[in-house]
């Protein structure tokens, strides 16, 4: 029989998407599944629908609690898992139904501890493929270098599937937003062996009241200060694409300085603005970094946020 894997699905004010979702992982080809749905204090219908769900299907575990943001409810199913395997799925969002299949076969054809694959991003107009340009199995080094150069391989959680033991110490940080891009590298650090199917398994669906789509404030910017880490990570233990972190780090640090310029954000403004100048002489030895990206710096630095705020 194939290995228990452990789908972690937090919830909050999702009851027109969470039907769709649920369903796509009850329709797995691979059955032996362990289901949690974490209701995050949802205020809406969800917490009856998960019961309903839970009634189902004796797979489906449904734990209710205060809401704490998507960390927290994630971190609370990790707790609970008992899966020798981990999904991440959130809740208005579905996968194919093989999905977690393919990539379970690739992880024991591979020997990998993370397994990826592309996803289809969805509004109501258009749909868009990612990350399907080829198979491949790396070292930790090589995948981290992949993401500093997007290239076939994205920084969120839920488009893999991971063993159990590789959260023995990572969780995610709580209160916090692109929570992904803070816990991802960690855990490649720790599996070694990554792999990836070029398919197109998961769907992102853009909807409204998301992230994405909701109005800039100061907690987006949680992520400058997550690649900022990264660097400091790399530095330390792979120094040989320590260019390619920086300049992962330096594209967001100038995207974030011109949004708090755009929305009159004074005091983060600033301080983002100082870590620029920091790292300038940097930038501009820095062979990996575009000449667009050094342009960029030098006229965020020299005072022409304004320039490049559309």
């Amino acid at each position: 029989m194939s290995d228990l894997i452990s789908v972690i699905i937090p919830i909050y004010n999702v009851e027109k998407y969470l039907d769709k979702c649920v369903d796509s992982v009850i329709k797995q080809t691979h059955k032996n599944l362990e289901i949690i749905l974490v209701d995050d204090g949802s205020s809406d219908n969800c917490p009856k629908l998960c019961d309903k769900w839970a009634k189902k299907d004796k797979r489906i575990k449904v734990i209710h609690k205060e809401n704490g943001g998507i960390s927290d409810a994630r971190n609370v199913g990790i707790d609970s898992a008992i899966g020798r395997y981990i999904y991440f799925l959130d809740s208005d969002d579905y996968i194919d139904e093989d999905m977690l299949e393919n990539l379970y076969n690739d992880m024991i054809k591979n020997k990998s501890k993370i397994s990826t694959c592309g996803f289809i991003y969805e509004t109501e107009n258009k749909k868009e493929t990612y990350y399907c340009k080829e198979n491949y199995v790396e070292n930790s080094e090589q995948v981290l270098k992949r993401i500093f150069q997007d290239n076939d391989i994205s920084t969120c959680i839920w488009d893999k599937l991971y063993q159990r033991n590789l959260f023995d110490e990572i969780r995610f940080p709580k209160g916090k937003i692109h929570e992904d891009t803070a816990t991802l590298y960690k855990l490649i650090d720790k599996a070694k062996v990554i792999s990836h199917i070029s398919k197109a398994q998961y769907h992102y669906v853009q909807r409204e009241g998301s992230i994405l789509n909701s109005k800039f404030d100061t907690k987006q910017l949680d992520i400058v200060f997550f690649k900022e880490e990264i660097v400091f990570f790399i530095k330390e233990k792979y120094p040989n694409i320590l260019e390619e972190a920086e300049n992962f780090y330096i594209q967001q640090l100038n995207k974030s300085i011109v949004l708090c310029y755009k929305n009159k954000l004074k005091k983060e403004y600033k301080t983002l603005k100082k870590k620029l100048k920091e790292n300038f002489p940097r930038i501009m030895k820095n062979s990996k970094m575009t000449t667009r990206t050094k342009i960029k710096s030098t006229i965020i630095i020299l005072g022409g946020s304004y320039l490049l705020k559309k």
